[in-house]
């Protein structure tokens, strides 16, 4: 496979690989593509994300991806949701303040808060599990929290 933009990812590319990397080499077109992860021996060399199932406070549960990191803060994983539709919730969004009023998926997700959620334990990688509040954001210097 010759790549894709990180922000095309599907469920189903997610459920035909659960890790993709960022190649960073003369063969892409930017440093958004990523490429599906076969051998675990190249995990260390890039950065990759990992697939990760999201729980909702209702018991809803939804596919989408974690940046892996043995930092577990928001801003190094940057969580994302994807919907069967399309749809897209990031919970990072660097310096820009973030709406909830984006789409109606993300209306649901809000009403499914706190989400918690646990990436894959693939390539010998640890699982990382966390819980949402929000959508996050920096501001002065301080991660701050859209409820």
């Amino acid at each position: 496979m010759s790549g894709k933009q990180v922000y095309e990812l599907t469920i189903d590319d997610l459920d035909r690989y659960s890790v993709w990397f960022f190649p960073m080499d003369d063969t892409v077109e930017d440093e958004l593509t990523v490429r599906p992860l076969a051998e675990q021996e190249t995990c260390s060399d890039f950065q990759i994300i990992v697939r990760a199932d999201f729980f909702g406070e209702r018991h809803s549960v939804y596919r989408g991806y974690l940046y892996w990191n043995s930092n577990s803060a928001i801003e190094c994983l940057k969580p994302v949701i994807l919907s069967d539709k399309g749809t897209v919730v990031n919970f990072w969004s660097g310096i820009v303040t973030p709406a909830w009023e984006s789409s109606e998926f993300a209306g649901s997700i809000r009403s499914e808060l706190p989400i918690s959620y646990a990436s894959e334990p693939v390539f010998g990688l640890p699982s990382i599990c966390g819980k949402l509040e929000g959508l996050y954001y920096l501001s002065d210097d301080q991660v701050c929290c859209v409820k």
